[in-house]
């Protein structure tokens, strides 16, 4: 009897494990792997380089150089550095000269009546301006005649500006013993070549 309710027990034992839900071994799913997948690189193109464009001037603003103006309008040519300063020019008159003694730059007593009738000419003529030329006769040095012939155009200068007459108007230059009025080597062409002569301004 014992050995039928062993055998019924251990049957019982079989079919209750085989029904049991909990004796099923679970199965454990592997968790799928995600395949990442790496996006392909992309090779970095370098950047184009920006070109420079030339401002557009502002209004009153100008891009050129003075100068470059200066060549468009003058046909290529460039400008001076500096522009040159012309010296005035000055054409011969009918003043009379005045004369000098022998190493002497005043003005003698027998000349002054030429210089007051150039100065009542310049006063009547207001737009006129004179050069005073100051020469020498032939003896003593070059140097020596130079300053001589610029006293003797100084003094004459001075005498007119007595006169009345603007030193604006009056130009003075010494050719000491050059231009000799008379090429003889006497007393009489001396005399003659120690003198100022006058020249009116272009």
């Amino acid at each position: 009897m014992r050995k039928e309710w062993l055998g019924i027990l251990i049957v019982f034992t079989i079919i209750m494990a085989g029904c049991c839900p909990f004796s099923k071994k679970p199965v454990t799913k592997e968790p799928e792997t995600q395949q990442t997948t790496t996006p392909p690189q992309t090779v970095k193109q370098p950047e184009p380089t920006e070109t420079q464009t030339p401002r557009t001037p502002t209004e009153g603003q100008s891009t050129a150089t003075e100068t470059e103006k200066f060549i468009a309008i003058t046909d290529g040519e460039l400008p001076p550095t500096k522009p040159p300063v012309e010296s005035p020019k000055f054409v011969p008159a009918s003043f009379e000269p005045i004369y000098f003694d022998f190493d002497k730059y005043n003005i003698r007593a027998d000349q002054q009546p030429k210089l007051k009738a150039l100065a009542d000419y310049l006063k009547n003529n207001p737009t006129i301006s004179i050069l005073i030329e100051g020469y020498c006769d032939e003896r003593g040095t070059d140097e020596y005649n130079l300053v001589l012939g610029e006293q003797r155009a100084l003094s004459t200068r001075n005498f007119l500006i007595g006169l009345g007459i603007s030193p604006s108007r009056l130009y003075t230059i010494s050719y000491g013993e050059e231009n000799p009025a008379d090429p003889g080597h006497n007393e009489e062409a001396w005399a003659k070549n120690r003198r100022c002569e006058f020249k009116i301004k272009q």
